[in-house]
């Protein structure tokens, strides 16, 4: 049986399926598409926050200050127990180190009373390689000052049995070498006392 078709209608079926095609309208949402909240934050938004660092103390002020005044002669004579002998020293802007040399009483041989300040930018630079335990020798038992500046370290020399001394403190940073037998500073608390003496003299100056 044959069907007679009506052109037009064809042609407007069609263009309406065409349309429609193009439009979407007849075609499923596909399921792998992402929604939103599929989507994932930006990395930005993932990155976790970075703890706060901790401020590096203040540098002091570069100091120039000759040993008569970081360390007067008085109190030098109370320290060592008689005049020095004589005296070896450097000074320099950020930098004094002064070592006195005398003959102590009812001894024959001299002995060094040393007394290093450090100040300015330098000065946590130096600290830090004086202080690194690998350029400490085997052996020597180094006690902390902590209870008395804010970091600090002695321990006594075994072959030479001299005291060493070191502190830090608001961006200074004090050395100390002397005999181990040094009366004036026999024990922690007078060491820590005379530390105490030295920083202010520093803070004053600068």
């Amino acid at each position: 049986m044959r069907h007679e078709f009506d052109m037009p209608v064809v042609l407007l079926t069609v263009l309406a399926a065409l349309v429609l095609a193009a439009c979407g309208g007849g075609q499923p949402i596909s399921q792998g598409a992402p929604t939103p909240a599929a989507i994932p934050p930006s990395p930005a938004a993932t990155t976790p926050a970075e703890p706060a660092t901790t401020q590096p103390a203040a540098a002091s002020a570069p100091l120039t200050i000759p040993c008569a005044e970081l360390v007067p002669g008085d109190e030098l004579q109370r320290l060592i127990g008689t005049q020095p002998d004589n005296l070896m020293d450097t000074v320099l802007p950020g930098w004094t180190a002064c070592t006195w040399f005398y003959t102590p009483p009812g001894a024959a041989q001299q002995a060094e009373f040393t007394v290093q300040a450090y100040t300015g930018e330098e000065t946590l630079v130096k600290w830090r390689l004086d202080t690194d335990p690998a350029s400490r020798l085997p052996g020597v038992v180094v006690n902390s000052l902590a209870d008395y500046v804010q970091e600090g370290y002695t321990w006594v020399i075994p072959e030479s049995q001299l005291r060493a001394v070191q502190a830090l403190q608001d961006g200074r940073y004090v050395f100390l070498r002397f005999p181990s037998s040094n009366l004036a500073l026999s024990s922690e608390a007078q060491i820590a006392d005379y530390l105490a003496v030295l920083f202010r003299r520093l803070q004053e100056k600068g």
